[in-house]
């Protein structure tokens, strides 16, 4: 009995470090990058969270990442900030269109649609990689009191609207297999950021 505890003691210890370590990693990678900022035009203060993966069911996943961006000039509304990297070589599209998000919050669903052009942006010739590296950018403004409820929410679903169809995600997943934490991580600590300043 006595060996059994100090076993499911050791892999929990284990899984708890490949957790830490994935959000490591990932952070040094820029995904779900938690910062507070002063805005030099306003005053205002501004926090942000950098995208990062959404947990889809099956494969590749989900391509689109999701962020997001408060500021205390609207201290009522946030951005949730979608976006989709890729490269003129690789697997899949160079750029995508983002458009809207659908959230489902407990089988309660609202469409919420993007206000400007997707931003596309790309690097120049990589030498070494013999590739382009391009970014698609677009942002949702929702309510904050949403975004709160999709955290809190037992089950909370999005549907990620593209030039392409559609993505879905389970937002109420905080980790892949194989342990990568999805942006859900991030938007908790974002919000309690934000909870200190608003």
């Amino acid at each position: 009995m006595r060996c059994n505890l100090i076993l499911a003691s050791l892999i929990a210890f284990a899984l708890c470090g490949c957790a830490g370590m994935a959000d490591g990693m990932s952070k040094v990678a820029g995904l779900g990058v938690v910062k507070q900022e002063t805005s030099t035009f306003d005053n205002a203060a501004v926090v942000t969270a950098s995208p990062t993966f959404l947990y889809g069911k099956g494969w590749p996943g989900n391509r689109v990442k999701l962020g997001a961006r408060w500021t205390s000039a609207s201290p009522d509304r946030v951005a949730l900030v979608l976006a989709y990297d890729s490269n003129v070589t690789g697997y899949g599209d160079a750029y995508m269109n983002l458009t809207g998000i659908d959230i489902n919050i407990d089988g309660e669903i609202s469409s919420h649609a993007a206000n400007a052009p997707t931003a596309l942006d790309s690097s120049g010739y990589n030498s070494v990689s013999r590739t382009i590296y391009t970014s698609s950018r677009n942002a949702v403004v929702i309510p904050y009191a949403l975004l709160e409820r999709m955290v809190a929410a037992k089950d909370c679903r999005i549907r990620i609207h593209t030039g392409k169809g559609y993505e879905d995600a389970q937002f109420s997943v905080e980790r892949i297999p194989g342990g990568q934490g999805t942006a859900i991580l991030a938007i908790r600590e974002f919000l309690a950021k934000v909870s200190v300043v608003r």
